[in-house]
């Protein structure tokens, strides 16, 4: 039997319905069974060779033909897409990029109160057009910088008090973050303080955007806020709450570091400055004493139980705003004039929508749509505009409401008309009321808007004291328009699962649906019993499965998602406002009864010991140019290949749970016979980063140096890399 015939067989056996070929024919078909004519309709023709005009004729036909039956093929997918369209599946539109916006002001200049919409831009060049993003809200920029972090600590060696300038990581670009571990073995090492330095005093509010990469678990940690006076050590730094004039008074968004979110200050009348060159902490050994005054801002971390805490920030973010590459329609857009019939539509002129969400978001995702209409009265002329309100389905009976299709900016009216239609369903507009669309907002780009820190600097429209913009962080969130194949791979998939979360392959697909944002994702089954040998202290069988800080009891459902991130950061981290995003809409489809839980990865560090032989012959040919250079690019790999997202043997990242094998890294870093080889190489698991609590057991962890085993929890992560090198003949 043919190959293909086979093939055939075996795709009908797995019950799959294989679209008809409704013409097979190949030009060589058709040529062939033209010229096989010839004899009975032409007999006089005798010369059949493709030299012959007639001939050359008859292979025209046949590729006009071939052209035709193509076409014809193709009927059956036109008939799917159209199909796909009449039940709303639709492309999944470009999303926009995002990131945090650092104003400063001039010397002088009173406060400025930015509205949100305001535009800034990148620079525009020959090669390419700026970007441009718009605040997401609105901000009050203070004439003062956060210009300083400092973490204060005591040195484990000498219970000295010290100093580290962290500025560069959680301030300014490209703000790689700071991550510190409270040792519960090292009491001199608690607490921590985080010293912010602004460089001038306020009497107005301080509003402090903090974004966590470790947010903390309820009742693990202390946490207080302090302010500087003059002539005072950071330990004399009086606490929000304990100020006997109640100068200090803080709302703090994070709750306690629980969260992203924002903390405001009452800024004290007697906050004072002072020098760190002038406090008892002295700086890290080779590090220059900071002499310039600042005014200071305390943020006191301590430790509740006997375990160690991890701290990790990703950054502090003062005078700043959420911008997006989303630009806001601010003039009136007419969109056309009621016929009076059933179920008429308008288009919008710019889409897709933007989806808005996060605490900034209004009732509904597209609420920034005002929609109006106005009736006409007699005499020509018109009522006032009346806002008509979005639905998801028409009310039954009258109602002034209208339905959005936000990917193709469709507006759609109802059906419901006293006379004619009285059992209809959302009134139709009357005739000759014209219809506008008074705001809304739309995505301007897609994954160019995903940029590194420092690119957008252009101020659109001038504003009083406003002398500089920067992003000291990237933007990022940015993606195309779904390719249609991916579109049409994805349909059949809405069909099997009808919008709701039943299996745990219902609630993968319907996460990737929420937003485009989201990069891996996994459903974890409920366990009702613990599988692994290795279990905390004072456990038994059958307790709730809460290894990784997650419930796995009967009833709960953990979604654990990754967002799209670049190959710099190495253990991605979705925002609050993503988790809010895709629990939002999962909640909407769950089963009723079942505790949902969308959550953050656990990442396990994987580290890496190896060794490479190195040829002396490579060294002297020029083969390694520079040893020191070939061992820097061999790291880089090691680390792109454990890129949680970019890595693995194809570069597409690995699955949530996915066991780690010695022989695919080794195969993926194994430099060229010329040059050398790697004689030894192991990897091992790490100390698992779970919130910010680093636990002492997890489950077992693979077969000696070559395999590490994760639980269906887990993702991997760099761990500690050590690499050496032999030179030899």
């Amino acid at each position: 039997m043919p190959a293909l015939v086979n093939k055939k067989v075996k795709d009908m056996a797995r019950g799959r319905l294989e679209p008809p070929n409704l013409d097979d024919r190949t030009w060589q078909d058709i040529v062939d069974q033209a010229r096989a004519l010839i004899p009975t309709y032409a007999p006089r023709w005798t010369d059949h060779n493709p030299s012959d005009l007639g001939i050359t004729l008859i292979e025209l036909f046949a590729w006009l033909a071939e052209g035709l039956i193509y076409r014809l093929n193709r009927v059956p997918e036109k008939t799917m897409i159209e199909f796909f369209n009449l039940i709303g599946v639709t492309r999944d539109p470009a999303t926009p990029a995002s990131t945090w916006l650092v104003c400063r002001l001039s010397n002088g200049a009173s406060a400025l109160d930015l509205p949100a919409g305001y535009q800034v831009a990148t620079p525009q060049t020959e090669a390419t057009e700026s970007v441009v993003f718009e605040t997401d809200e609105a901000a009050t920029i203070l004439p003062t910088n956060l210009s300083t972090a400092l973490l204060l600590y005591r040195s484990n060696e000498s219970n000295q008090p010290r100093y580290r300038d962290i500025t560069a990581q959680i301030i300014d670009a490209p703000l790689s973050g700071f991550m510190e571990v409270i040792d519960a073995q090292n009491l001199t090492k608690e607490p921590i303080i985080i010293a912010l330095g602004f460089d001038a005093a306020t009497t107005e509010r301080i509003a402090l955007r903090l974004r966590l990469s470790r947010p903390f678990g309820a009742g693990v940690a202390q946490i207080a806020w302090q302010y500087s006076r003059a002539e005072e050590q950071p330990d004399q730094w009086f606490e929000a709450g304990q100020d006997p004039q109640k100068q200090l008074e803080v709302n703090d968004g994070t709750d306690g570091l629980q969260k992203n979110g924002q903390v405001r200050f009452s800024v004290p009348v007697n906050w004072g400055s002072r020098k760190p060159s002038d406090w008892n902490y002295q700086p890290e050994e080779g590090a220059k004493s900071i002499k310039k005054p600042l005014f200071w801002i305390g943020l006191r971390i301590g430790r509740v139980a006997d375990a160690p805490l991890q701290v990790g920030i990703a950054h502090m973010h003062f005078n700043a705003v959420p911008v997006t590459n989303a630009l806001t329609v601010t003039e009136p857009e007419l969109l056309g004039t009621s016929n009076g019939r059933p179920f008429q539509y308008f288009d919008l002129r710019y889409q897709p929508l933007y989806k808005q969400v996060g605490s900034t978001a209004p009732a509904t995702p597209y609420g920034h749509l005002r929609l109006q209409v106005r009736e006409p009265q007699v005499g020509g002329a018109f009522g006032d505009w009346n806002d008509w309100r979005q639905v998801d389905d028409f009310p039954e009976g009258p109602g002034e409401c209208y339905r959005l299709n936000p990917v193709t900016g469709r507006i759609d009216f109802g059906n419901y008309q006293p006379s004619t239609s009285s059992k209809g369903h959302g009134t139709i507009p009357p005739i000759g009321s014209e219809i506008q669309a008074l705001t809304y907002r739309y995505v301007a780009g897609d994954s160019r808007g995903n940029l590194p820190a420092n690119t957008i600097e252009v101020i659109r429209s001038p504003r009083p004291g406003l002398i500089a913009v920067s992003n000291p962080g990237p933007a990022a969130g940015g993606s195309d328009e779904e390719p249609i194949e991916e579109t049409k791979r994805r349909a059949p998939e809405e069909l099997r699962n009808r919008d709701r979360a039943v299996t745990a392959g219902d609630y993968d697909f319907l996460a990737r649906e929420a937003t485009t944002d989201v990069q891996k994702v996994r459903c974890l089954p409920e366990r009702l019993f613990r599988e692994f040998d290795s279990l905390p202290a004072g456990t038994v069988k059958g307790d709730p499965w809460t290894f990784g800080g997650l419930n796995r009891d009967r009833g709960n459902v953990n979604v654990i998602v990754i967002p799209s991130t670049p190959l710099a950061d190495r253990t991605p981290l979705p925002s609050e406002q993503l988790l809010q995003e895709v629990a939002d809409y999962l909640d909407a489809r769950r089963v009723v009864g079942t505790r949902l839980h969308v959550t953050y990865p656990r990442y396990l560090p994987i580290n890496v010991t190896a060794n490479v032989i190195i040829w002396n012959q490579a060294l002297q040919s020029g083969l390694v140019p520079d040893r020191k250079n070939f061992m820097q690019e061999l790291r880089d790999e090691i680390a792109q290949f454990l890129h949680p997202l970019h890595g693995g043997p194809q570069g597409t990242g690995w699955e949530i749970g996915q066991a780690f094998l010695v022989s695919g890294l080794l195969e993926f870093i194994q430099p060229s016979p010329e040059i050398g080889f790697i004689s030894k190489i192991k990897v091992a698991p790490g100390i698992p980063e779970y919130g910010n609590a680093i636990p002492t057991t997890r489950p077992r962890t693979g077969l000696s140096d070559v395999w590490v085993q994760l639980a269906d929890y887990e993702m991997i992560c760099l761990g500690e890399m050590t690499i050496t090198s032999t030179i030899t003949t």
